[in-house]
């Protein structure tokens, strides 16, 4: 199970909607997922789930039967027809790919998936020295997408969506719960939560305890946020713990921050890709990029338990209090 990083604490805080709430905890796409509805009914629940699932069974590379699965079995060899949903969360992918110069890189999955393993429990262990071979394979231009067909150029390229693909589906949930007339509520998986309709009181956790770093209040009523940590996935090779968040150009894992936390209005697909960018990129590079594009707010946990958040990340929430924590 991963750990949660982000926490929806209350519930919504308009107390003038006067709706009775509605709220149920699933296990999907390998963490726990929460729909918290008011002015709905169950099966309005039922279909945000439903939603997750669908995405699941599509863009998992953990399901053989995928079509992400499928794409990266024909690498090299053919294109696959697939869902009008991988296309545009591939072409999301693609696009935040260029924008970070390929910092962020969909098919990443040559390094998360056939070096390190994350998550597979299986008889082939984790081969650190396939490293320098797996990132000759990382290269999002060589992912080709025309019309509702996709291609990896090469044979052994493979497409992991662990640092989109959730965002999206929180993204789509509450797409359909829009569309189904709700008018308020929380959709969270894991490190990625959407708060719509309303406020929402939120705490990211102490990447090593249980306990809450920060606390705030979300001030847009359609606001999505997702956390990047090291703790969240990792695997043990030899004695020494490499996480799952990976740089592409050296082939391992990131080690200047411990969380970083994105906030942005809306969209929790480029919230998710944006907190992985961002924890790879590194502080300076993060720093660099931020500046650049000033609608994305941050908060940042170093090792050493200082911390960075700007003033972007301030104009989207109020009541920030941060909790006073010791170096370990």
């Amino acid at each position: 199970m991963l750990m949660i990083a982000i926490i929806a604490l209350g519930s919504c805080l308009n107390s003038s909607h006067n709706l009775e709430p509605i709220e149920r905890v699933q296990y999907q796409m390998g963490t726990y997922g929460r729909v918290l509805i008011y002015g709905g009914n169950n099966a309005d629940v039922d279909a945000a789930f439903a939603k997750i699932k669908e995405l699941d069974n599509l863009l998992s590379d953990y399901n053989p039967d995928s079509e992400i699965s499928e794409i990266n079995k024909m690498a090299g060899v053919k294109a696959v027809k697939v869902d009008p949903q991988v296309i545009q969360v591939l072409e999301t992918a693609k696009s935040v790919a260029s924008e970070t110069d390929g910092v962020f890189d969909p098919t990443i999955g040559a390094l998360t998936i056939g070096v390190y393993r994350f998550g597979r429990e299986s008889d082939v262990e984790p081969n650190i020295s396939d490293i320098d071979k797996a990132k000759s394979l990382v290269n999002y231009k060589d992912l080709i997408i025309e019309g509702h067909k996709v291609y990896l150029k090469n044979k052994g390229m493979m497409i992991d969506l662990g640092g989109i693909g959730k965002g999206y589906a929180v993204e789509q949930a509450v797409r359909v719960l829009k569309e189904r007339g709700v008018p308020s509520g929380i959709v969270s998986l894991s490190g990625d939560l959407n708060v719509f309709g309303d406020q929402v009181e939120i705490a990211i956790k102490n990447p090593e305890s249980e306990e809450a770093i920060a606390i705030f209040t979300s001030k847009s009523e359609d606001l999505a946020i997702s956390t990047s940590g090291s703790y969240e996935r990792s695997v043990n090779i030899d004695g020494d713990v490499y996480h799952h968040l990976i740089v592409p150009e050296s082939g391992r894992p990131g080690s200047e921050f411990l969380s970083l936390t994105v906030v942005i209005e809306d969209t929790s697909t480029l919230a998710d890709a944006y907190a992985t960018a961002l924890f790879i990129m590194g502080k300076d590079k993060a720093l660099e990029f931020l500046n650049r594009h000033n609608g994305i707010g941050v908060f940042i946990v170093f090792p050493d338990y200082s911390m960075y958040y700007n003033d972007t990340f301030i104009s989207l929430v109020s009541n920030l209090n941060i909790e006073e924590v010791k170096s370990k």
